[in-house]
C-alpha cells in the first residue's frame, strides 16, 4: 500500500451539483485528490464514478459548486496547460485485431497532445514515448498492431500514452472491466509501481473493491453523494459498502 501522498491538493472538488435534465449525478460533493494520492472509487452502477471523473476533466460542468485544479479555480473552461497534466485512461472494448495502428504510434499520440496535431515529432518526442513504454515493459512490442495484443497488453499501451503526455495525474475509469483477474492484478501491480516509484498520483474508478483496498492508499465510495472517503482498512468501509452496494 503506498504511503507518498502528500498534503498538497491537486484536485479540489467544493459543494459539486450536477444534474443531467431532472436527475441529480452528483450532490453536494467534496472531495480534495491530494499529490501521490493512489485514490480507488467506486459505487454501484449510477452512482455517479464516472461523473466525477468527467466533472474534473471539464467534460461535465457542475450545476453548482467549485472545482480547482492545481491551485487555480476553474471559472469557465480548464486551460490547454491544465488539461495536458491529466491523462485519462478509458474502459476499454476488444480493439479489432485488423486495426493497423502499431504500439508505437498510439503511445505517441500522447506526444502529439504536447506538440499539437499538426507538428511533427521530434527525436526528443518520440524518445519520451519509447522511455514511457519502458516504463510499462512494452517496450519489446512497439511494433506490434495494437490490435494483436491482449487485453492487459492494451491497457498498459493506453497507460504509457498517457505517461507520454507526461501527465501528472492518471485518471483510470472502470480500466479493469475486460480483463481477467491475473491481468487486472497485473495493471495494478504496474500502477502502484508508478505512483511509489515515479510519483504519478493516480486516481481509478472501480467496480472490484477488494482489488482496490489491495492497493489504493485511499477509497471513495459514491452514491451520488460521497458516502466514504477514507483509508481501505476501516471497519467503516465495510458498512458503507454494505450498505449501498446491497
Amino acid at each position: 500500500m503506498n504511503s507518498t501522498s502528500s498534503n498538497e491538493v491537486l484536485i479540489c472538488m467544493k459543494d459539486i451539483n450536477v444534474v443531467y435534465g431532472n436527475l441529480a449525478a452528483l450532490y453536494d460533493v467534496n472531495v480534495d485528490i491530494h499529490n501521490g494520492d493512489f485514490l480507488g472509487i467506486c459505487g454501484p452502477n449510477g452512482s455517479g464514478k464516472t461523473t466525477l471523473l468527467k466533472t474534473i476533466m471539464g467534460l461535465v460542468k457542475p450545476l453548482t459548486g467549485q472545482i480547482a485544479l492545481f491551485g487555480e479555480i476553474i471559472e469557465d473552461k480548464i486551460p490547454k496547460e491544465t488539461k495536458f497534466r491529466f491523462g485519462y485512461v478509458p474502459q476499454i472494448t476488444d480493439i479489432d485485431r485488423n486495426f493497423p495502428a502499431l504500439v508505437k504510434d498510439v503511445v505517441e499520440m500522447g506526444r502529439y497532445a504536447k506538440a499539437g496535431i499538426v507538428k511533427s515529432l521530434t527525436n526528443e518526442d518520440k524518445q519520451k514515448a519509447l522511455n514511457a513504454l519502458k516504463l510499462v515493459d512494452m517496450d519489446h512490442m512497439l511494433e506490434r498492431p495494437i490490435g494483436h495484443l491482449s487485453g492487459g497488453q492494451q491497457q498498459r499501451v493506453l497507460i504509457a500514452q498517457a505517461l507520454a503526455a507526461e501527465a501528472d495525474v492518471l485518471l483510470l475509469d472502470e480500466f479493469t472491466s475486460a480483463l481477467d483477474f491475473k491481468m487486472t492484478e497485473e495493471v495494478m501491480e504496474l500502477l502502484d509501481y508508478l505512483n511509489h516509484t515515479h510519483g504519478i498520483t493516480i486516481v481509478t474508478v472501480g467496480h472490484n473493491i477488494e482489488i482496490l483496498r489491495a492497493y489504493c492508499n485511499r477509497i471513495v465510495c459514491i452514491d451520488k453523494i460521497i458516502a466514504y472517503d477514507g483509508t481501505p482498512d476501516d471497519p467503516d468501509l465495510d458498512v458503507v459498502i454494505g450498505r449501498i452496494f446491497h
